[in-house]
């Protein structure tokens, strides 16, 4: 079987396998087979693609310093992931208590990535609290601020508030890729093919302190606006390719 037509086909799987979880997401028996699946697939596309990482100074600086951070990224983007964190310490990841959420933390903890229960959004009170603690004691935390149900590419409050109040840079990071499928759900959530070619982008860090100097409303903007960024940098180095 030729090279595009193995592509072609383990893609279809791919796809089909991803459409089967999402109906059976919500049965509790089958969420541990699925996310074993599903983070087996997401291992193929990561090591089968060849890959350009920009900024990776960037989170090695801060393990360097032993310094904790957040790094952020939107929902679409979480297909490989996962795969690029190679750092000793383990990354908590805020997984939501939906259904998708509770996959998801499923799935991120194959990787070695705990998972904390809960929401950035308002209210979400008792997650900001177990994140504030785990970065006080000097662990890394992802969070996925348009996650688990949007609306897409825009920021929950709560992650600025994290933020200052743990004194902690965020780290914007996106990945695009060359091919690839993308669903029709609420994030259009990327589904990566194997055999492909990709960058991943670490972009500059935004400080606590210049989080605290501005309104909530101009913090939301900059992270957003610092995430879409790194997107936008994958892609100009992607077509360039």
């Amino acid at each position: 079987m030729k090279k595009n037509a193995f592509i072609k086909l383990w893609a279809k799987i791919q796809r089909n396998l991803l459409i089967f979880f999402q109906k059976k997401r919500g049965k509790e028996r089958f969420v541990a087979i699925i996310s074993k699946v599903i983070a087996f697939l997401m291992r193929i596309s990561f090591f089968t693609t060849k890959w350009k990482i920009v900024g990776e100074n960037i989170p090695n600086s801060y393990h360097q310093k032993n310094t904790p951070f957040i790094v952020c990224l939107w929902h679409d983007r979480l297909m490989t992931a996962p795969c690029v964190w190679k750092w000793k310490k383990p990354l908590h990841v805020l997984a939501s208590n939906h259904k998708d959420g509770r996959l998801m933390a499923k799935v991120v903890e194959n990787f070695s990535m705990p998972a904390i229960y809960g929401s950035t959004g308002r209210g979400g009170v008792s997650a900001a609290k177990k994140i504030i603690r785990l970065i006080r004691s000097g662990e890394y935390v992802a969070i996925i601020p348009d996650g688990p149900r949007g609306p897409r590419h825009k920021l929950a409050p709560g992650v600025i508030a994290i933020s200052q109040l743990a004194k902690v840079d965020i780290i914007p990071f996106s990945v695009c890729v060359k091919r690839y499928f993308r669903f029709d759900s609420w994030d259009k959530f990327i589904l990566v093919w194997p055999f492909n070619l990709g960058v991943m982008v670490w972009e500059e860090p935004i400080s606590f302190g210049k989080l605290q100097k501005i309104s909530e409303e101009e913090a939301i903007e900059l992270v957003e606006s610092k995430i879409n960024k790194a997107t936008q940098t994958a892609k100009n180095l992607l077509n360039n390719a």
